[in-house]
């Protein structure tokens, strides 16, 4: 049986991971983005991307929106819907950077700083940029 991601992480004390999905776009492409995970210290805050696990034992990658007093809302920065009720216990490490290429690029750069908060400002007006698109492609698509 594989090592779970819990068990590297507790064994190396980091964890490289390849997100799949699109929900971190675009930020990170699905399976081609490796992303360094390192252990949580501390209060995570606004802007930072932990790594945890679903009650239905799903992992997940996104983008800290919102700090309460005993959780976190999250949200994909492809996504408009928020995730209420993540609590410490669920969160397994945060993203302290990530590869594009070759290249790797720490969370804390000034230009990633700058992408979270525009695309945190952004999540509200997703859905309706996403219905719109879609009139037009519909519109489009009929001329």
């Amino acid at each position: 049986m594989p090592e779970s991601y819990e068990d590297i992480l507790k064994k190396q004390g980091t964890l490289l991971f390849t997100p799949g999905g699109n929900s971190m776009q675009p930020l990170l492409s699905h399976h081609k983005n490796p992303v360094l995970l390192v252990p949580v210290k501390g209060k995570l805050k606004k802007g930072d991307v932990p790594f945890y696990k679903r009650p239905n034992g799903q992992y997940v990658l996104h983008r800290i929106v919102r700090v309460r007093q005993n959780s976190y809302d999250c949200c994909g920065d492809n996504q408009s819907a928020i995730e209420t009720g993540i609590t410490d216990d669920m969160i397994l490490a945060k993203m302290a950077g990530f590869y594009r290429g070759d290249t790797y690029i720490s969370a804390d750069e000034a230009w990633v700083k700058r992408y979270a908060k525009r695309r945190m400002a952004s999540r509200p007006f997703r859905r309706l940029i996403a219905l719109v698109k879609l009139a037009f492609q519909r519109f489009f698509k009929k001329t």
